[in-house]
């Protein structure tokens, strides 16, 4: 007996001793530049096995859509420093800047300020409230976190397109949208994690992030009502073009940390049953792109030419089976901000014209009537 309680006891022990603590040696400091590659229609990846220790996830198929870095530097190297007194980082990105927090135990997103994430086409000023907990250490199997922050967007009318306004039943003098979120974490497995280019030691995060838009209006005549909540109305896509970007949003992801690495090994953001992956954001290793991808014979695809664009892109989609097709483009936050259904089959071309879309990042999905997507790959649009 003594002997299958020493046994069972050393097993423990040498499980224990093979799951990795994340510290903040992870964190990005300033001088840092982080790479990544993006998988924009991974296949045969599987993120999301039970929960437990000891596995084995093998995302060495994945292949590389698009290549981002992300640069950090000195909080007080940014623009709008004044505006995040006491950040010790700035996120240099291609549409705006993101300023950071950084101590022993968190990296916090203080705020953002460049192009709005509404895509409204303005420029905004934004703060957490409180801190946007993006990393926290050290990190560890089983543990839970919670967090809930807001985020507040205001714009004068005058900034905002008069297709935005129409149909309001009274012109405000200003709107804010109001985002809030609420976010659980589970590190709920541990294993080693292969991509291409290297293997890693890993802890596996669920994070799943619930994400409501409201809009309030400020109103002063003709009578002076203040502010007031325009969600309840504005609902299913009325209320003057305000209506699609209310609502929730579900987000889940799994992401996979090293013990040694900066950059998340992979981040791979799920569709909202699980049954599936969207995109895989992963380490990129390789000094340069992959070769062009080549669609399998008799594979229904969709690619987007040119992209990045400018004034217009055409996307070009090959052996369709005859149906009815939505063509849809989100912007960073995931809010559909173009759609159109559509009668194909075999090989066809859409064209879609970009003189409202502002520069900036987004998604463009192509999905049948029973949902199945054909693919969701990334679309960058640069204005001069």
């Amino acid at each position: 007996m003594k002997r299958m309680l020493l046994a069972a006891f050393s097993a423990l022990c040498l499980g224990a001793t093979a799951q990795i603590t994340v510290t903040s040696a992870t964190f990005p400091v300033a001088g840092d530049t982080l790479l990544f590659a993006y998988d924009e229609s991974p296949v045969g990846v599987n993120p999301a096995t039970p929960p437990g220790g000891n596995q084995t996830w093998n995302f060495t198929g994945l292949v590389v859509d698009n290549t981002d870095a992300f640069r950090y530097l000195p909080g007080n190297a940014g623009m709008s420093f004044q505006n995040f007194a006491g950040a010790e980082l700035v996120l240099d990105g291609a549409t705006g800047e993101t300023y950071f927090n950084v101590t022993n135990n968190k990296l916090e997103v203080l705020g953002y300020a460049g192009g709005d994430p509404t895509g409204f086409g303005v420029n905004v000023l934004a703060k957490f409230s409180p801190a946007y907990t993006e990393r926290k250490s050290p990190l560890n199997f089983f543990d839970i976190n919670q967090q809930s922050t807001n985020l507040s967007l205001p714009f004068s009318t005058a900034q905002l397109p008069d297709t935005l306004l129409a149909g309001l039943p009274i012109l405000p003098d200003s709107i804010r949208v109001r985002i809030s979120t609420e976010r659980l974490e589970i590190v709920d497995g541990w294993g080693n994690c292969a991509i291409p280019g290297g293997s890693y030691p890993v802890l596996r995060m669920k994070r799943t992030e619930y994400t409501t838009t409201n809009l309030d209006a400020h109103i002063s005549s003709p009578f002076p009502l203040g502010w007031i909540d325009l969600s309840q109305f504005l609902g299913g896509g009325g209320g003057g073009g305000f209506g699609s970007f209310l609502g929730t949003d579900t987000t889940i992801t799994y992401r996979f940390y090293s013990g040694t690495e900066k950059e998340e090994i992979a981040v791979a953001t799920m569709t909202p049953d699980l049954s599936s992956v969207v995109t895989v954001r992963f380490k990129n290793n390789q000094t340069s792109s992959a070769a062009p991808e080549v669609a399998v014979p008799g594979t229904a695809t969709i690619s987007a030419f040119p992209n990045p664009a400018v004034d217009w892109v055409r996307f070009d989609c090959t052996n369709l089976p005859q149906e009815e097709y939505t063509l849809k483009i989100f912007n960073i936050i995931g809010k559909v901000v173009w759609k159109e259904n559509y009668q194909l089959a075999g090989n066809r071309s859409i064209r879609v014209e970009l003189d409202n879309f502002k520069k900036g990042t987004y998604l463009y999905s192509l999905s049948d009537k029973k949902g199945n997507i054909v693919g969701t790959k990334r679309l960058v649009v640069l204005k001069p």
